[in-house]
């Protein structure tokens, strides 16, 4: 389930957000590149809306439904997400995007401590390939870049756990016990994010941490998908209502989770506020 491990004073409320920096896989790749024109209200992706996603073709992702659909204010979006990336991907999307041209606040984007997320949602590539004995090294590796960012001023941090992939329709090829084996990766890969996330939090009391759960997300609609607007059928197929190939949802999908963050981070008050109650 999605937690709030941490808040502290640079947390403003969802509503006192600015500016979404956001690090990742093709979930939530729009094809931005630092060097496109800069986000503005405006054009709050940096890039035609919706960008280029793996939904499909012309539709956002929850990126673009987030500032879009559910954004309490305006937000400004600097997604180096890219397509396939894994952890050492995102370590380029940091050390090759994010630090060399945000980390000084160009007047183009001058974010600030409290007024500023920055999102992590990456995984699905590595537990594809990673075994549960490399995938601890992966996760401290992970946080090795959440610590280059706080050093960088980042005081706001949301991680995003891998969805079920292993019930997607790619996910279910295969023999039952493969489809396990995937199953105990990603389930993994959850338990140890979650897990380093708290001892991160510990490490820096002047840090928000915030841990949403992608997997409560989809399995939900996975499991009661009547009640997400899909057929049974869309659950289990690509090029279906909830799956545009093997592996990547619909915008449809998207939707709701961009739905579900935007109503846990609506849940988070800002520090020192009493906490209103969420599921």
């Amino acid at each position: 389930m999605s937690t709030v491990i941490q808040t502290s004073s640079s947390w403003p409320g969802f509503a006192g957000l600015k500016h979404l920096i956001i690090f990742g896989d093709s979930y939530s790749d729009v094809g931005y590149n630092v060097g496109e024109p800069h986000p503005t209200e405006e054009s709050p992706l940096g890039v035609e809306f919706p960008g280029t996603t793996w939904a499909e073709h012309g539709q956002p992702n929850w990126v673009g439904h987030l500032v879009t659909n559910y954004p309490l204010g305006p937000l400004l979006v600097y997604d180096f997400a890219r397509g396939g990336d894994t952890i050492n991907g995102v370590h380029q999307q940091i050390e090759r995007g994010f630090l060399p041209h945000l980390a000084e606040k160009p007047n183009w984007c001058a974010w600030a401590e409290n007024n500023t997320l920055f999102v992590t949602w990456v995984g699905i590539n590595d537990c594809a390939f990673a075994t549960e004995q490399t995938i601890p090294k992966v996760i401290d590796n992970l946080f090795d870049l959440q610590e280059k960012l706080f050093e960088a001023g980042a005081r706001n941090f949301l991680l995003i756990d891998v969805p079920p992939v292993h019930r997607s329709p790619g996910g279910r090829r295969g023999p039952a016990k493969t489809t396990g084996d995937r199953s105990v990766r990603l389930e993994l890969w959850n338990s140890l994010l979650r897990e380093k996330a708290q001892q991160f939090a510990s490490k820096h009391a002047q840090s928000t941490v915030l841990f949403f759960s992608s997997w409560a997300t989809f399995s939900h609609a996975l499991d009661d998908p009547a009640t997400h607007g899909f057929e049974q059928k869309d659950t289990e197929a690509p090029a279906s209502r909830m799956w545009v190939d093997f592996l990547h949802p619909t915008s449809r999908m998207h939707d709701f989770v961009a739905r579900d963050v935007a109503q846990f981070l609506t849940s988070v008050a800002a520090h020192g506020q009493l906490q209103a109650v969420s599921d």
